[in-house]
């Protein structure tokens, strides 16, 4: 969508602009918050009023938004707020907030520089670090305190167990903390209420942020579109960098070798750099010394479920506007077949605004594709739109008219209930042959839409996991100092039934490596609960006769090893750890068998596409990236269904 597009655009800039200390204007922030509440409430598609927000209720969700982990706050700085009074200005309970958290994270700084500089750490004393969010603040400095040493011990032993001495360890922490300490002195007040503004938007809605003035006139003077990195778009968890987002085309989602989720700890220059810790730097400080010349090697370590890794990538061109659609023709079964991934719904805004049909757009790529297949005599086609979050709306409507004679492709219901329905008679069919949609739980937005489309007017079967459930449509509106994105309508499928939440079951499932609980839009307590509406008037196709495509996907399934295999390693993978050992003997046995169940997951996936398996770790590690294509084991099996397809239809 439009405005999906432009905010990501925006936060992909906040993460990778520069890092020039601009002076700020003397701004009112009590004013601004004033500001955002008022858009916010003429805006927003969501009920909004003082009784939302000042109430016992949401101060305490505002505090644990601040301090997710509870590991800053002490019980009594709770007790201090919740006391406040704000019948004069509401500003204040949310000021007091943020300023209180920042008192207690300097201190919590200090406190561990502190430690470093005197307190020998026992590494053979048989104690833990509990893994999981605390379930109650701190009852005093003292409690928090015996945490921090835990903390920093358990950080120690990190390091010792890349071969470092316990001496050398100390060392780099100690410099990693004197730099946290730095960062936190060059705070500004703009960084400071845009904690608090964005903490705030989101208790409402999880798409709701805020943007400042300098955020925005930044965008305004490097609106390159292009930048060199990485490709991953960081949020900010419990002093960690996390990954919140891979750019389709970029090398770290080109390596295979990090993922959604994954925390930055430390980050090096060169194949030969030192790793500098980044845990508690600056969001900004910290892109910073990521982005670098295309075709210089950057060095991270990667923290998961699976432990601590270092890897490797070499930065790139990467655009903002997104990579292209890519197609490959395949030879299977004694069949050509059409493949063509769509990594997202892009179009040149620009030139799609002076109405001309020949932009550069996701569209217009695809149907060169369908016109060579074609001419191929291409009998079957994937569209794969796996870990595509979305793009512009009227990418989703016009992809679809590729594949349908006429009728409509989405509903759009706006704050005043009025239903706005994407259709057209006039038809742009470039493909009448078999079709399979392929996506997964990162599938979200425009590629739920085309792909609701598709499967409500029995065009395709949709195969792969349920996708993200993203149903809802942002838009920017200015405030006294800066803007705000929010949640102004929501879309539905035309039968009616919301992808919001939901999102689109496939008709036939390919069981993931990946648990994807809590990774779709179900996971935010606060997400829009959606109803069904009318549906609007559409042509259908003939329904398939998917107990004929069931039975053969599972009797598949069943048979393949690398399926029941799968099955066995996704149970290990996401097995959680609820604790960690704080003594280093027992740490080392854990490590080394971290590095083995890695190793078997990524073989794993090689196996499937008929690559070498890796003898060791340091082998994986050493490894070339290999861009080319690679028929994978969700690929493999959408294949087969194709075959299918084709056989059962003809």
């Amino acid at each position: 969508m439009v405005s999906n597009q432009f905010s990501k655009l925006l936060l992909l800039f906040f993460l990778f602009g520069c890092s020039n200390e601009n002076t700020e204007s003397n701004i009112d922030y009590s004013k601004e918050f004033d500001s955002i509440i008022k858009e916010f409430n003429q805006s927003s598609i969501l009920e909004f009023n003082k009784s939302n927000y000042l109430n016992d209720a949401f101060i305490s969700e505002f505090l644990e938004k601040l301090d997710p982990q509870k590991t800053v706050f002490i019980q009594d700085d709770i007790n201090e707020i919740m006391n406040t009074e704000v019948s004069t200005n509401e500003y204040l309970i949310f000021r007091k907030s943020v300023e209180k958290f920042y008192q207690r994270f300097n201190e919590s700084i200090s406190y561990r520089i502190k430690l470093l500089k005197s307190y020998s750490f026992d590494l053979s004393k048989d104690e833990y670090i509990f893994l999981n969010s605390r379930d109650s603040y701190f009852i005093n400095k003292d409690e928090k305190n015996d945490y921090q040493r835990k903390y920093l011990k358990n950080e120690i032993i990190a390091q010792m167990l890349e071969e470092k001495s316990y001496e050398e360890a100390i060392k780099e922490l100690s410099q990693s903390y004197s730099d946290r300490a730095s960062s936190l002195k060059k705070l500004r007040e703009s960084d400071k209420f845009g904690l608090l503004a964005n903490n705030f938007l989101s208790l409402f809605d999880p798409h709701s942020s805020y943007f400042s003035r300098r955020d925005l006139e930044n965008w305004n003077l490097r609106m390159n579109l292009s930048f060199e990195g990485i490709g991953a778009i960081l949020s900010y968890e419990n002093e960690k960098a996390k990954i919140e987002e891979l750019m389709p085309g970029g090398p770290a989602i080109n390596s295979q070798k990090i993922k959604v989720g994954d925390k930055i700890i430390k980050v090096g220059e060169g194949k030969q750099g030192k790793l500098i810790n980044v845990i508690g730097w600056r969001l900004d400080d910290i892109v910073e010394r990521i982005r670098g010349e295309e075709g210089t090697i950057i060095k991270l370590e990667i923290e998961n479920e699976d432990g601590r890794n270092i890897i490797e990538l070499e930065r790139g061109k990467v655009s903002l506007e997104e990579s292209d659609a890519s197609k490959e023709i395949l030879e299977f079964d004694g069949k050509k077949l059409g493949y063509i991934k769509v990594p997202s719904f892009y179009s040149d805004a620009k030139c799609f605004e002076l109405n001309n049909y020949a932009c550069k757009s996701a569209t217009n790529d695809v149907q060169k594709f369908l016109r060579d297949f074609r001419f191929e005599g291409i009998e079957g086609l994937i569209i794969d739109l796996r870990n595509n979050g979305g793009g512009y709306l009227h990418e989703a409507d016009s992809l679809t008219r590729l594949f349908i004679n006429y009728g409509p492709t989405v509903q759009i219901k706006s704050p005043d209930k009025e239903v706005v329905i994407y259709n057209s008679w006039k038809s742009n069919r470039s493909w009448n042959k078999p079709l399979i949609v392929l996506v997964n739980k990162f599938s979200a937005s425009a590629s739920e839409i085309f792909a609701g489309a598709m499967q409500d007017y029995n065009r395709a079967i949709i195969v792969g996991q349920t996708t993200f459930g993203k149903g809802s449509v942002q838009r920017f509106t200015e405030t006294e100092n800066g803007q705000i994105k929010i949640t102004d309508s929501l879309y539905y499928r035309v039968t009616g039934k919301p992808t919001q939440i939901f999102g689109v079951k496939p008709n036939l499932e390919i069981p993931s490596l990946i648990n994807s609980d809590g990774l779709g839009e179900d996971r935010y307590e606060n997400a829009i609960k959606p109803s069904q509406i009318e549906n609007s008037w559409y042509y259908s196709y003939d329904e398939f006769n998917m107990d004929k495509y069931l039975a053969n996907h599972e009797k598949r399934l069943a048979e393949s090893e690398y399926f029941t295999k799968m099955d066995e390693l996704k149970n290990y993978r996401n097995s959680k750890k609820e604790s960690l050992s704080l003594k280093i003997s027992e740490r080392k046995l854990n490590y080394e068998d971290n590095k083995k169940r890695n190793l078997k997951l990524i073989n794993l996936g090689r196996e499937i596409s008929g690559d070498d398996i890796f003898e060791n770790y340091e082998e994986y590690l050493e490894r070339e990236i290999n861009d080319d294509f690679v028929l994978d084991a969700e690929i493999d099996q959408s294949l087969k269904i194709l075959i299918d397809l084709i056989e059962i239809e003809s």
